[in-house]
């Protein structure tokens, strides 16, 4: 399973690359190769176990516009050698491949998307090779503009999306879904639509029919030279055979030059999902591509509600990246599985000379499970420096710090130091 799944990724990502042609708008890649040593390698409370790890990896980040066709691959992965073989060979990283073509110019388009990356098995356990698991979600279909004038438009979309998961087959799932969109253009950077849409989802797990969903909603699509912003404000339903919720729709994403230095990015959400859209959002839109993400692997449906904030500083010799976030899961047919977290922290860069730069970071994350369950709070830190070594060269030194305490019986410190040599691209 773990190799069809990569496979499966790899697989449609060449051929996007493929049809892409070799005239790309734009390609930044890179390699690294890196020794590191822990002395918590199995990130337990006691009788903790040291190891050294050797990994070799590296990212791409690779677009393409043209008339007929667009699309974009970006990934980040490495695997990792436990030297004393505390864990087997481990491939750590997640990549996202997407591909639209014109079969009538604008007109009508086919989409193909495939999200790839981990998932913790058990969320109350640390990431560990033994409680993480690969997923592969695939989602394909056209798009279909009808123009009722120069201003007004309709936009029809339909989507077939499989999702696989590596040990929790009981989550695997077959999405079908449709929108239909009125679209009115106010002016060249804003725009108004109605929209409605309807899905299924079927669970391949024994005894889950699974549910149907559907969406009422307005949005505001607005761009300007100093901001972005699309919001969403409407209603969902959710049928799951024996009850039928509804819940408000909330969907937010602003972003906001506020000077030649500041910006920010703002994020809110309200609506039903499930583990396949918390996977998705969460390594396209959430969380830095190459962690594993923290999901909950239930074949049910639950409300998300979730809000994010990122206030960025950059000038040319320094970088600061203010972050955090808040949010809670609520399954309105099960009782016992509600958990709610919010995390805060902040990212500082510094070019010291020319050719150093130095890096720290800290965060702090809380998870409060259903009250049977617990709660407990992480603490990272980091220090890293890196050294570019002519042009594209990087030698980086950094170390690592990371703390869990609470209730739920998953507590454990851990240290890191690790040396890297990197071959980057877009390295300037």
């Amino acid at each position: 399973m773990y190799n069809r799944l990569l496979t499966s990724f790899v697989a449609g990502s060449v051929s996007g690359l493929l049809s892409l042609s070799v005239f790309a708008a734009d390609l930044d890649w890179g390699i690294e190769t890196a020794i590191g040593h822990t002395d918590n390698a199995t990130r337990v409370s006691s009788n903790e176990v040291s190891d050294t790890i050797g990994s070799v990896g590296g990212h791409i980040d690779f677009t393409r516009e043209g008339s007929r066709v667009d699309g974009r691959l970006r990934g980040v992965g490495s695997f990792r050698n436990y030297f004393d073989n505390t864990y087997s060979d481990d491939f750590l990283g997640s990549g996202i491949a997407e591909l639209r073509i014109g079969l009538i110019g604008e007109s009508v388009t086919w989409s193909v998307d495939d999200t790839f990356g981990q998932v913790l098995s058990d969320v109350f356990a640390p990431s560990t090779p033994d409680n993480r698991e690969n997923v592969n979600i695939f989602s394909t279909g056209p798009d279909m503009r009808l123009h009722l004038g120069r201003s007004t438009e309709i936009v029809v979309a339909g989507r077939y999306q499989e999702s696989n998961y590596q040990n929790s087959s009981s989550v695997d799932s077959q999405r079908v879904s449709g929108d239909i969109s009125l679209v009115r253009h106010t002016s060249p950077a804003v725009a108004w639509s109605l929209n409605v849409s309807a899905s299924n989802v079927d669970y391949d797990g024994t005894g889950n029919p699974g549910y149907d969903q559907q969406e009422v909603f307005v949005r505001l699509e607005s761009r300007g030279a100093n901001q972005t912003l699309t919001a969403d404000a409407g209603v969902g339903f959710l049928d799951g055979g024996n009850q039928t919720d509804q819940t408000a729709l909330v969907r937010i994403n602003w972003t906001r030059q506020l000077s030649s230095s500041w910006s920010l990015d703002l994020g809110a959400i309200t609506e039903f999902a499930n583990a396949d859209d918390q996977f998705v959002y969460g390594v396209g839109g959430g969380t830095e591509l190459g962690g594993t993400q923290d999901v909950k692997l239930s074949g049910q449906a639950m409300r998300s509600d979730n809000g994010t904030l990122a206030l960025r500083f950059v000038r040319p010799r320094t970088r600061l990246r203010f972050f955090g976030d808040i949010g809670k899961e609520t399954y309105p047919d099960t009782d016992g599985q509600d958990r709610s977290r919010w995390s805060l922290g902040v990212e500082a860069t510094r070019r010291l000379t020319a050719h150093l730069e130095a890096t720290l970071l800290f965060s702090h994350e809380d998870r409060d499970f259903d009250a049977s369950a617990g709660n407990d709070k992480t603490d990272y830190y980091s220090a890293r420096l890196d050294w570019r070594i002519g042009r594209s060269l990087h030698l980086g030194i950094e170390g690592r710090k990371e703390n869990r305490s609470g209730n739920t019986s998953y507590s454990y410190d851990e240290t890191i130091y690790l040396a890297s040599l990197s071959y980057r691209t877009g390295a300037q």
